[in-house]
């Protein structure tokens, strides 16, 4: 009867052992794949980061400061003359171009056209 109680004691330690080794493991098993998670966040942060120090760069460069001031604010060096279409003259100018129909050819026609034109 002891030798029984003492076999069972046993074979519940080793049980438990067993069970805390595995969800050990488990553990092990899941931090690795946080790690391998954050390491991927990490390298796209890292490459967003290279990214924006290159449009930093491109932006703080004098050309890029000399092209938005002559697009966006109408600025322009010495000597040169600005002009400034007016936009009811611009929207006219404009709807008068598309209102032309293009030209419909035959599809032989078109064809040839690509080939011998």
């Amino acid at each position: 009867m002891i030798k029984k109680l003492g076999t069972i004691a046993i074979i519940s330690i080793v049980l438990i052992l067993a069970y805390k080794i595995i969800l050990q493991i488990n553990d092990a098993l899941k931090s690795g794949d946080r790690l391998s998670s954050q390491a991927e966040t990490v390298y796209e942060l890292e490459k967003e980061n290279k990214e924006l120090k290159k449009k930093l760069s491109e932006v703080e460069s004098p050309e890029f400061i000399e092209e938005e001031a002559r697009n966006k604010l109408g600025l322009g060096k010495n000597g040169e003359v600005i002009v400034i279409i007016p936009d009811k003259t611009l929207k006219q100018v404009m709807e008068g171009s598309s209102s032309a129909k293009p030209v419909r050819l035959p599809n032989y026609q078109g064809w040839l056209k690509v080939f011998f034109h």
